[in-house]
């Protein structure tokens, strides 16, 4: 299939699934290991609507190694939406492959295994390219973990012939550097539209048996790439930081842009959201239907790098997330789903969305989750209809307690804003509310810490003067601000 048509959400995978029956268990390279781990479920791949392929033919064979555990990375809608786009290509390949617990790590070093995919158990030294997803900074040492433990040298200069290319993407893709040693190639923006042809480009190059440094130029010249052996760095004297300062000579013979622009997806219909997944053995962290409504934010919060890096706004059609929803949840056999988006009351078409999905959840007797609203989000009739489907406290995040602070963060809610909208949940029956704040930010003052206990317990005090039998209950939750590059607050340490 070419990537530039869209692609059809409901035509099959033409690609048996193929579950692990019992002999094939026996002959799983960690049979004698898992019976002395935790969970050994993460480990044993064979999963109800999993994609198994014969590797022979194939142009180009990409495993997801996913730096954290099994029950972490199989929520992960990056990993869902990969899994399906690269297996709908019939000369590619995509298998699943995740950092072990700490039992499983000490099992495969003392008996000199390797780590392997879930779906051929196949090391990963043995895949033309290693896909990493950089979702956080505290997993760039399970980075190094895989790779170590797929057989493949740490360092981007150290890997030789026919050892794979390790390709890093991601939200903190966007910024590399540490990783920058470690990995060959980086995909800045989103993956949809350029993975594929870029691992056919890498799987053609590599079965031509052309040298390393060919495979790289040629990924250099592909837009969203970013190859760092083609880059300089260097001190920067205003920051005390490691800088990209140019490219290196390498870098120019290969062709390397100057500047890597983002690459990104202008119209999510294109690619529809999956439908089918594995089936987790072990329970994931979000045990349930989660279907990608938008990308992109409209609200433009300083301290949000989400918001920054998925611009501009994009959003799905509301049929093809209703088509998404439920063909999820008959697939997976799933009694819950949640429309996930970083603000969902922002949503241009939230109204006839919810209307039209909520009567067919609840003939199903189903549950809906949203994400975290905005204090003056959603009217009182979408509230009446999500109500009708399980939900029965709602989350908003005011992030600061004054409105000084909100100000300057740019977080466009007042606190009139907050206690109307608990009233709104309180009259129609919600049992629960939780807001969301952030300590830490630029100019914070000791006010500004206490308005957000003041703002809790304006909330809890409209709670028990709703005259209801039993006071709904208000949570409120604080984490502490971590300065995100390409944001305004990026140096605010």
């Amino acid at each position: 299939m070419s990537s530039e048509r869209p692609m059809d959400a409901h035509a099959p995978i033409p690609i048996p699934s193929m579950p692990a029956d019992p002999a094939a268990l026996r002959e799983h390279p960690y049979a004698a290991l898992l019976p002395g781990v935790q969970r050994p479920g993460r480990y044993l791949g064979g999963e109800e609507q999993q994609i198994v392929k014969d590797h022979r033919g194939l142009r180009c064979r990409l495993v997801l190694a996913f730096p954290d555990l099994y029950e972490v990375g199989m929520s992960h809608l990056g990993t869902r939406i990969l899994y399906d786009r690269i297996n709908r290509e019939p000369d590619l390949v995509c298998e699943r492959a995740f950092s072990p617990w700490g039992d499983l790590e000490e099992g495969l070093r003392a008996h000199g295994l390797p780590l392997v995919s879930l779906e051929t158990h196949t090391p990963l030294r043995e895949f033309d390219v290693v896909g990493v997803s950089l979702q956080y900074e505290l997993c760039y040492t399970n980075v190094l973990l895989n790779l170590e433990l797929g057989g493949i040298p740490l360092r981007a200069s150290e890997r030789r012939g026919r050892e794979p290319v390790v390709i890093a993407g991601g939200p903190t893709a966007t910024h590399p550097e540490p990783l920058a040693p470690f990995v060959d190639v980086v995909l800045v923006g989103e993956a949809e539209e350029v993975l594929p042809e870029l691992l056919r480009t890498i799987g053609e190059l590599r079965r031509a048996g052309r040298p390393r440094a060919e495979q790289l130029a040629a990924c250099a010249r592909r837009p969203g790439i970013y190859v760092p052996a083609y880059y300089r760095v260097a001190l920067d004297e205003r920051t005390g930081l490691q800088v990209v300062v140019g490219r290196t000579p390498q870098g120019e013979a290969a062709g390397a842009p100057e500047r890597i622009e983002r690459v990104w997806v202008r119209d999510l219909d294109r690619f529809p959201f999956p439908q089918r997944f594995p089936v987790p053995y072990a329970e994931a962290i979000f045990d349930r239907a989660s279907v990608e409504i938008t990308r992109g934010c409209t609200e433009g919060c300083r301290f949000c790098q989400a918001g920054i890096i998925y611009r501009p706004v994009r959003e799905r059609s509301p049929q093809q997330v209703i088509d998404a929803v439920l063909g999820g949840m008959d697939a997976g056999g799933f009694a819950e789903t949640s429309l996930t988006a970083l603000s969902t009351a922002d949503v241009s078409c939230i109204d006839p969305l919810i209307k039209q999905l909520v009567p067919q959840l609840a003939a199903r007797k189903a549950k809906l989750g949203v994400a975290s609203l905005r204090a003056y989000g959603l009217t009182g009739e979408l509230l009446d209809e999500i109500k009708r489907v399980g939900i029965s406290g709602l989350t908003f995040a005011p992030e600061a307690g004054t409105q000084r602070m909100r100000d300057v963060i740019n977080k466009n809610v007042s606190e009139q804003d907050v206690l109307d909208s608990a009233r709104r949940i309180f009259e129609r029956g919600y049992d629960r509310m939780k807001m969301y704040f952030i300590m830490g930010l630029p100019t914070e003052t000791e006010a500004d810490v206490a308005g957000i206990v003041q703002t809790g317990e304006r909330v809890r005090a409209l709670a028990k003067s709703m005259g209801r039998p039993r006071a709904p209950q208000i949570t409120v939750s604080v984490s502490q601000h971590v300065p995100k590059p390409h944001t305004p607050f990026q140096w605010a340490a």
